[in-house]
């Protein structure tokens, strides 16, 4: 069910679209110039129903769709480089009128990298979270409507700040502290929550002491709990799991049977998304689960091509996410999927 937005809320959030729509984008909003390939009335369709929305040119690799609250626009991360390489912007499709489907970039430096999370970045009165190097270290930012990036977080060491995901209310941000071990075996993901104006950073999931890898939370739209992917020290295999907003109860959703990355959730809270090898799979595929768990429900059917980074619509009607052809870090597009019913 779409989340109705107050009128104050509805507004600002008209207020980061304007660039979509004709009106004044403000400071540091332009059109991308690159070519690109969008869905229309001939828009390029797979034979699972997906229809591509975006494909930059050349080595351009766009990533992390994300929709915008009132479901009209996704906010994504194009890397300059390749599949997750070199610098990244942060750029807005709108999806109505096929012919005036031009991103419009909102943030983009040279030799910077700015990353969006797959989700819940974009919130109503908030604006976009992000986590960006800007500063010279991987940190937490904001972007408001019509305004500049806020720093949230700063922070000593060789750790990274990533993947930030508003609460519901805009007042607080979850996201990863990214710990990479010197052998080269993986990392020790914590989990941590801050409130937007940087106070009360809070460790939810201390990754080192328990010996788990936890990575890309994502909270929930009622905002009582949030989906993250977990590993044990040691493993390749990537679960998701589920806890309590305030840190409790911790729960398995998926595990085992596969990898299972990237998740977000549904607009009602019923169920999860993610990306997916369950049953043998080569490539990873989108799948969705009950939040009470069960068998996962599988959405794409592209055997060929690597699905990953998932975002459902307000409206409960679409799955955004990205693809690129085989199982090497190719340059990805962005897709739409039509959700399941039920």
């Amino acid at each position: 069910m779409r989340k109705r937005l107050f009128p104050a809320l509805l507004a600002a959030a008209l207020l980061l679209t304007a660039c979509e729509t004709g009106s004044d984008p403000g400071p540091g909003h332009r059109d991308d110039p690159r070519p690109s390939r969008e869905a229309g009335p001939r828009a390029e369709t797979r034979r699972d129903g997906a229809e591509l929305l975006h494909r930059p040119g050349g080595r351009a690799s766009a990533q992390n769709p994300a929709f915008s609250p009132d479901g009209t626009s996704l906010l994504f991360t194009v890397f300059h480089g390749g599949y997750n390489a070199g610098a990244a912007a942060l750029r807005t499709l709108p999806l109505g009128d096929a012919r005036r489907r031009t991103p419009r970039t909102l943030l983009d430096e040279s030799d910077r990298a700015a990353v969006n999370l797959p989700g819940t970045s974009w919130n109503p009165s908030a604006g976009v979270t992000f986590a960006s190097d800007r500063a010279g270290h991987d940190e937490v930012w904001v972007l408001r409507p019509g305004g500049r990036p806020q720093r949230v977080t700063e922070h000593d060491g060789d750790t990274g700040y990533l993947e930030p995901s508003f609460s519901p209310d805009g007042q607080w941000i979850v996201f990863q502290e990214s710990v990479e071990r010197e052998d080269g075996s993986g990392g020790d993901g914590s989990i941590w929550k801050v409130r937007r104006d940087g106070s009360r950073r809070t460790r939810l999931i201390d990754g080192p002491g328990t010996r788990t890898d936890n990575r890309q939370p994502n909270w929930s739209p009622k905002g009582d709990q949030l989906v993250f992917q977990r590993r044990l020290r040691g493993s390749d295999e990537w679960g998701l799991y589920v806890m309590d907003a305030d840190g409790g109860r911790i729960r398995p959703l998926i595990r085992g049977e596969g990898e299972h990355t990237d998740p977000s959730w549904s607009p009602d809270e019923r169920s999860v998304v993610f990306s997916s090898t369950a049953g043998g799979l080569e490539l990873p595929q989108i799948f969705v689960i009950p939040v009470t768990g069960g068998r996962p429900v599988r959405v794409t059917r592209h055997d060929t091509a690597y699905d990953g980074a998932p975002s459902w619509s307000p409206d409960g009607k679409w799955i955004a996410f990205e693809s690129h052809p085989g199982g090497e870090d190719r340059p990805s597009a962005l897709w739409r999927v039509a959700a399941p019913r039920g």
